[in-house]
């Protein structure tokens, strides 16, 4: 009815509750705080409005019995909290909540595995699908389910092979339509649209004669049998309308962007839209034209980008492959640039001609790089012959497209430096990385980000153990010649090319031991090798402040052995980072921004620099001139140290003057810090701390 919007939040609603689970609160659209609808012990999973806007079905995890969770809870105390693998699941239930009164019960009790479910337009029924275990590699056993609300029983829609996902009802409550695998023998066999009839369970494929992948879809909520479609469109994602009634087929909205996530209502269809200068926005479809709702990033405007293109060339098979191109920032032709191929995941993935990417192709091009990411075979967004064409041939068609990629670039675009390339990614990216350096030295540098080193250790210790078989075609046990000879760790002797390795602890996908394993065959082959491994972190890195030292460890690496630049001398140096001079080494540790200090107009501004020195062997003493010494310099002016920060009875001031020290290498501590403070209030934009003492380098405050 419009009067709320529900959302799934683990905050608090009350300041002494100890612990918090997922729960479904409600938000009044005419004003007023959000208040919690839902108090499931185990927290809910998904919900999903019931038609007539008073009540909400959720998905949630059955609770134990109060004596097993108490009993559970005294042996997790007491530490004696073994787990007994693939033993201890639990079941899924569906709940029904009215709104108005927040008064519960439960509807249906399922099996381990039920994960996506759409509600009938009339209320009676629920779609759901389930894969029975609930373990995350079982995606061929989703099979469809009608669930009866009224009196909770349940029957079988689907049998067929293969897994099937996103079920939704069509608006007239005629059809279930899903999304499956063309081949079901391949979890990275082509998408395909089906429908169902909830009634008979006769199924029927919409686009069998479509050889395009389907993302997602929605009904019409106007136009009976009519399906708006996101589909897979090689670098774009564009979206197709798909008919029920006679089977055609039409581009709705296409062109050089990616439209996301549909949302549809009986005049007006909202999409979210980005492109290789944005970011995604919310767009409307009204009365045909499409309008752009919001700005959520207006400061990409003062960001400076490399063109961008997409390219396409042909590889040793006459197959043509595309790819995304990035010029570094104030390309000039005719010149020669290092060049950076990087490799996408899956391998059933795909690089979008996009602003968003894991890889930050941008940021590399205003690092001076060109960036090269291909779509090589396998990838999805191209055909089906397409998807599944390294089935049995990991690391070699796939590597001969990339490798072919880079021939064209170099001897046919003629702007990348054939001496100076370098190769990275994550996942199946990190495993045609490790593999690339195996089979050619032409790669000067490498970045594995948590890839596949070792293919029967990562069928052994990842959470998808049936990635393995589903592309080398059986277990090891049966084949052993296909893991060894496609893996990289088989020809770990050929590597010459320096490689940084990075790794989250707590990958259940790529298992870190494969990271492991690597580093450690390289470093007793006395290769040049680092390995970075990153807590906390899964199947990719997340974490900000992680994500920011990703990218500077991988440009530091990259700078070194393509550049010949050594890090420690390089003319800007972030915070946190040591530089190295020939008795001491110093680093900016942190700067505070906007401190306050007794005594001191509130409306100037100031940042603390936190600053440690560390000597070197038979260093001499280093002596420093707080006002003379350091300065911190913006585009248009410069600002003197205003004092040293200093507390008193916890009240925070400054020690204004022209203080002096003498740090002795001699003194027993190994790091000397020093605090400074800078009164910016006449300075914007970027700041850069210049100390002269140490006249080659500036440090970036940003």
């Amino acid at each position: 009815d419009g009067k709320f919007i529900a959302f799934i939040s683990n905050r608090k609603s009350d300041p002494q509750e100890k612990e918090t689970k997922n729960q479904i609160w409600l938000l009044p659209v005419d004003g007023g705080e959000a208040f919690k609808l839902t108090n499931a012990p185990e927290g809910v999973i998904s919900f999903q409005w019931m038609p007539d806007g008073k009540n909400i079905l959720y998905l949630t995890q059955e609770t134990l019995p109060k004596p097993e969770k108490e009993k559970k809870e005294r042996d997790k105390k007491l530490k004696f909290d073994p787990t007994v693998v693939d033993k201890e699941k639990y079941r899924k239930e569906f709940y029904i909540v009215d709104v108005k009164t927040k008064k519960e019960r439960k509807i249906f009790t399922g099996d381990y595995g039920i994960e996506q479910f759409d509600v009938s337009p009339d209320g009676k029924f629920v779609v759901y699908n389930t894969n029975y275990t609930g373990d995350i590699d079982d995606s061929k056993k989703f099979d469809l389910w009608l669930l009866e609300v009224e009196t909770g029983k349940s029957k079988q829609l689907t049998k067929r092979p293969g897994g099937e996902r996103q079920p939704k009802w069509s608006p007239d409550g005629k059809y279930i339509a899903f999304v499956a695998d063309l081949d079901p023998k391949f979890t990275y066999s082509q998408e395909e649209l089906f429908i169902a009839d909830p009634q008979t369970g006769e199924i029927k494929n919409l686009t069998e004669k479509f050889d395009v992948g389907i993302v997602s879809y929605e009904f019409s909520k106007s136009e009976p049998g009519k399906i708006y479609a996101r589909t897979a469109s090689g670098v774009y994602t564009h979206i197709y309308t798909i008919s029920i009634n006679d089977g055609t087929i039409k581009e709705f909205l296409g062109g050089e962007r990616v439209f996301g996530d549909i949302a549809v209502s009986d005049k007006v269809l909202a999409f979210l839209v980005e492109d290789k200068t944005s970011a995604p926005d919310v767009y409307v479809l009204k009365n045909g034209e499409l309008k752009k709702l919001t700005d959520l990033n207006p400061q990409l405007k003062n960001f400076t980008f490399g063109e961008q293109t997409v390219i396409r060339w042909k590889s040793f098979d006459g197959w043509v492959i595309e790819g995304v191109l990035v010029k570094p920032v104030n390309f000039e032709q005719g010149k020669r640039y290092p060049m950076l191929v990087a490799v996408h995941g899956g391998p059933y993935g795909r690089i979008q001609d996009i602003l968003r990417q894991y890889y930050n192709l941008q940021v590399w091009a205003n690092e001076g790089y060109l960036v090269f990411a291909p779509n090589f075979r396998g990838s999805s967004g191209y055909s089906n012959k397409f998807g599944i064409a390294n089935f049995k041939d990991l690391g070699g068609g796939d590597f001969k497209d990339i490798m072919a990629g880079i021939d064209y670039i170099v001897k046919e675009l003629k702007i990348a430096d054939e001496n100076k390339i370098g190769i990275f990614g994550g996942s199946y990216g990190g495993y045609m990385t490790n593999w690339a350096i195996t089979q050619t030295d032409r790669f000067k540098a490498a970045v594995s980000m948590f890839g596949i080193f070792n293919l029967i250790t990562d069928y052994s210790n990842s959470y998808l153990p049936s990635w393995e078989p589903d592309y080398l075609g059986d277990y090891y046990w049966n084949n052993l010649k296909i893991y060894l000879e496609r893996s990289p760790f088989y020809y770990v002797k050929n590597i010459k090319t320096p490689v940084l390795i990075m790794h989250g602890d707590e990958d259940p996908n790529t298992f870190i031991s494969n990271s492991k394993e690597m580093y450690q065959a390289l470093k007793h082959l006395g290769k040049t090798v680092e390995f970075v491994r990153y807590p906390r972190e899964g199947h990719g890195f997340r974490e900000p402040n992680h994500r920011i030292d990703e990218f500077y460890r991988c440009l530091a690496w990259f700078n070194k052995y393509l550049l010949g630049i050594e890090p420690e001398k390089k003319p800007l140096v972030r915070v946190d980072e040591w530089v190295e001079t020939d008795e001491w080494a110093i680093k900016v540790v942190n700067a505070n921004k906007n401190v306050n200090y007794s005594g001191f107009d509130t409306s100037k501004k100031f940042i603390e620099v936190e600053i440690l020195f560390r000597a070197k062997e038979n260093a001499k003493p280093l002596e420093i001139n707080l006002l003379s010494d350091f300065t911190l310099i913006s585009s248009d002016a410069s600002a003197s140290p205003a004092g040293v920060p200093v507390e008193v009875s916890g009240v925070k001031g400054l020690l204004v003057g022209n203080v002096k020290a003498s740090i002795n290498a001699k003194d027993e501590k190994q790091y000397y810090p020093l605090r400074v403070a800078f009164d910016v209030t006449g300075l914007k934009g970027e700041m850069r701390l210049r100390i002269s003492k140490f006249p080659q380098f500036e440090f970036l405050i940003d």
